[in-house]
């Protein structure tokens, strides 16, 4: 099999010229980062690979084989992606409130009023809950422990 031969000739005033198997396919004022894309869009049209040599206006003369991209039949998988993964966004959490006591008898459930959550108390005694602050009315100054079982109550403020 003889593959197609692509040259693409530099003149000196820039200008270049690109034949196939000696016809002329084009001429005119191609810019050098378009000639990679050229060649492989002559690759990709022939679907098979092509030799191509770049004739610098110097006399150098540059070679490769460019090969077409595979076609994909449509029972393929699709191609693979990138194996950097997409930045993750950064996940917003709401500000938070802390209320704390002790007093209270170990494992025992504290309601934390105004009554938005309940909790345990822990083997210590001490009782502690996360509020996210938008649950709390914009009224709201104090928030209270109450242990259901040894009845303590502790009192905090959650806003100035």
């Amino acid at each position: 099999m003889t593959l197609p031969l692509v040259v693409a000739a530099v003149q000196e005033d820039g200008s270049i010229t690109v034949t196939v198997d000696g016809v002329m396919l084009m001429q005119g004022p191609i810019a050098r980062d378009a000639l990679g894309r050229v060649l492989s869009a002559i690759a990709e049209d022939k679907r098979s690979p092509i030799r191509a040599e770049v004739h610098e206006a110097d006399g150098r003369v540059f070679a490769d084989i460019i090969t077409p991209l595979p076609l994909r039949s449509r029972f393929a998988p699709p191609p693979a992606t990138s194996a950097v993964p997409p930045p993750v966004p950064a996940v917003q959490y709401p500000p938070l409130v802390e209320v704390s006591g002790q007093g209270f008898v170990p494992g025992e459930d504290v309601a934390v009023l105004v009554i938005v959550a309940h909790t345990s108390a822990a083997g210590n005694g001490l009782a502690r809950a996360i509020l996210e602050q938008e649950r709390l009315p914009d009224d709201v100054r104090d928030v209270l422990l109450f242990g259901e079982v040894s009845g303590t109550i502790v009192r905090q403020g959650v806003r100035p």
